[in-house]
């Protein structure tokens, strides 16, 4: 009988040995876990700062090239403009 409960004891902290052992390496997972969805959050975040940013240069390219249109339009139409007054 003794030797019956002194297995029983054994079993008992091999098994609270493993369960904090399996705790400790559930607490790492767990910070892995946590840093790998910071950095996918982060990467996430990245590229739609990416997209956004190439959305604005777009916008931005697009709008000078039709200013750069009006100015050219004005420049060829400029000669007319001031006709009357080169004739005077």
């Amino acid at each position: 009988m003794h030797n019956r409960i002194k297995r029983l004891e054994e079993l008992v902290n091999g098994a609270s040995e493993l369960i904090a052992r399996l705790k400790e390496e559930n607490d790492v997972l767990h910070r892995q876990v946590e840093l790998l969805n910071a950095a996918r959050a982060k990467a996430s975040s990245n590229s739609a700062a990416a997209r956004e940013l190439s959305d604005f240069k777009a916008r931005m390219k697009r709008r000078l090239e039709r200013i750069c249109a009006k100015i050219e339009k004005a420049n060829d139409h400029q000669p007319t403009l001031f006709e009357d007054e080169d004739g005077e």
